[in-house]
């Protein structure tokens, strides 16, 4: 079957230490691969504060994971993600690959017309 492309955005206790991030992260990768998976990027977004509280949480830190994998796996993937000691929370959610082509296909075309404009203004 062939792998989509899936954005998994994470929540971590935003009182983790680089170091215990780090295992997190690379047991991530390790139930992604188990899952016939590959973590194709990885992008923190920063602490954020939570709407309301949360399990007695104020806060988390956030990371979108781009990943592929097989259809079929994402639910067994979402099982085992819950067994994933210091991930407060997940969501996995296929990639919108289209919007992004498109947003930067439009700033393409409008570093271009700077160009044009500068050139022509001298």
């Amino acid at each position: 079957m062939a792998l989509k492309t899936y954005d998994m955005i994470c929540i971590f206790p935003n009182s983790l230490s680089d170091e215990a991030l780090e295992t997190v992260l690379t047991r991530l990768d390790e139930e992604i691969g188990r899952h016939g998976g590959q973590v194709l990027s990885k992008q923190p977004m920063g602490e954020r504060v939570f709407a309301r509280p949360m399990q007695k949480r104020e806060a988390g830190f956030y990371m979108t994971l781009r990943c592929e994998l097989e259809p079929t796996s994402v639910e067994a993937l979402r099982g085992r993600l819950k067994l994933v000691d210091d991930l407060f929370r997940s969501q996995i959610l296929v990639a919108d690959l289209k919007a992004e082509q498109d947003a930067a296909e439009a700033e393409a075309a409008e570093a271009a017309k700077a160009t044009a404009e500068a050139t022509v203004n001298g």
